[in-house]
């Protein structure tokens, strides 16, 4: 599928659909999260109700956004996404900006099930791949001019992995008819990517 076509595919995706999309952007990411929390030991969880730290909390998210929609429980797990996000400023540790990027498209998919009105699935796609490129540009693209960055945008592995896992992930849900937990299963599965993150960041 071209780029194009792909983009006018994710803006067609609507209700669970688009959601699920966002949370499985928002899972794949997570490594990045949960390495940058753990290591400056500020993650902000009820360790009783969330042994696994975000791990339990994104389960929590898709049983509440996808399985079985839960109101009151989705604005919870929206609290606790947004209580990990970092200030930026006045930072100077890399690991915060994609920190920030996952905890950004959990935080959209989360209020994409309180409200439907505005499709945010296409900027968090965005998101998603912005957070490749300045991973790219910060630890390989330093002595790089414009041009430079851009054919390595282009061509790098991360790039094509990105583009290759969002359009699988789109077309699952479009072959779908409802989020079954067979469904949930294997595109969950998708989203973990063998516990490698979008920018190839592994927790295990």
């Amino acid at each position: 599928m071209n780029r194009k076509k792909f983009l006018k595919s994710l803006q067609a995706l609507t209700g669970w659909r688009e959601s699920a999309f966002m949370l499985c952007l928002a899972e794949r990411a997570l490594p990045n999260a949960v390495l940058f929390l753990d290591s400056t030991n500020t993650l902000e969880l009820d360790g009783q109700r969330y042994p696994k730290g975000l791990l339990s909390l994104m389960d929590q998210s898709w049983d509440a956004l996808i399985v079985q929609r839960q109101e009151d429980v989705i604005i919870d797990c929206l609290d606790n996404v947004v209580a990990q996000m970092h200030q930026e400023e006045g930072q100077d540790q890399y690991g915060i900006l994609p920190t920030n990027d996952c905890l950004g498209i959990w935080e959209q998919a989360l209020v994409s099930g309180l409200n439907r009105d505005k499709k945010r699935a296409l900027d968090m796609s965005q998101l998603s791949l912005e957070t490749i490129t300045q991973f790219l540009e910060f630890s390989v693209g330093d002595d790089m001019d414009e041009n430079a960055l851009i054919k390595l945008f282009d061509t790098h592995d991360l790039v094509k992995r990105e583009f290759s896992f969002q359009e699988e992930a789109a077309d699952m849900l479009r072959a779908s008819q409802s989020p079954s937990t067979a469904f949930i299963k294997g595109f969950r599965a998708l989203a973990a990517d063998d516990g490698v993150s979008n920018i190839g960041i592994s927790i295990e």
